[in-house]
């Protein structure tokens, strides 16, 4: 496993739970990559040169370091980017390993239900990674490099963009002395409605209501703060333009 964030440290779970054997972790930050190493009871390195040859290396590391570190390393190689292309990765036995999901190390998951996405020039490692990635996942897609980059783009709309939104109401909630936690059953029966029906059927709201009275008192709470004002307006012209 190269890399020792929060992706590494869930990939390294979920393919040990799943019989696979991590042989060494490798990060350029010695006290990352030894706190992984001890969880998973596996050497470690903070050197390039000691890199241990295996059937595949996992470059879990962030998109910037990818380039400087893939070229240390001359065996079966996948990066787990969104957005980097295949094309990023040198040789003949590259490919890519891109599980759909934000992770955070102190929060588990249920590594069952995270689609991966993989792709590989090599039809030999596709099949190895397919093989690899329906161990631990039960949705496996082969995706090229360009439909992952807009998979990513989705992704960052749907679930960062959504987060600030959520920070919006909590800071709104917070200057009234509100709960925010008030919220929380709102939020997630939203999300939960798109198990059964597409975002388009299950949009409520002023704006799809057409309830302009509403949308102006809004717009009125909102004098103040310019940022929060701009992006209601522009979602609510989104809304309004699909319906």
């Amino acid at each position: 496993m190269i890399g020792a964030g929060n992706l590494a440290t869930h990939l390294c779970r979920a393919l040990i739970n799943s019989g696979h054997e991590i042989i060494q972790i490798y990060s350029r930050s010695v006290k990352s990559a030894s706190t992984l190493a001890k969880k998973i009871n596996v050497p470690y390195t903070n050197d390039t040169k000691t890199i241990k040859s295996s059937d595949l290396a996992i470059i879990a590391v962030n998109d910037d370091s990818i380039k400087d570190i893939e070229k240390h390393i001359c065996f079966p190689k996948v990066h787990t980017s969104g957005t980097k292309p295949l094309s990023c990765l040198k040789g003949k036995n590259i490919g890519v390993f891109y599980p759909l999901q934000t992770f955070n190390k102190n929060i588990d998951v249920n590594f069952k239900s995270i689609p991966v996405c993989v792709e590989s020039s090599n039809s030999d490692l596709l099949q190895t990674l397919k093989i690899l990635a329906v161990s631990i996942s039960d949705k496996v897609v082969e995706l090229n490099s360009e439909q992952r980059k807009n998979l990513h783009l989705a992704a960052v709309i749907s679930c960062n963009f959504s987060n600030v939104l959520y920070r919006f109401s909590e800071e709104i909630c917070q200057k009234e002395g509100i709960p925010f936690d008030m919220l929380q059953p709102l939020i997630l029966e939203t999300a939960q409605k798109i198990k059964h029906t597409t975002p388009l059927q299950s949009q409520t709201g002023p704006a799809k209501r057409g309830d302009f009275e509403t949308i102006a008192k809004h717009l009125m709470l909102l004098e103040n703060d310019h940022e929060k004002k701009e992006i209601y307006q522009l979602l609510t012209a989104s809304i309004k333009k699909r319906q």
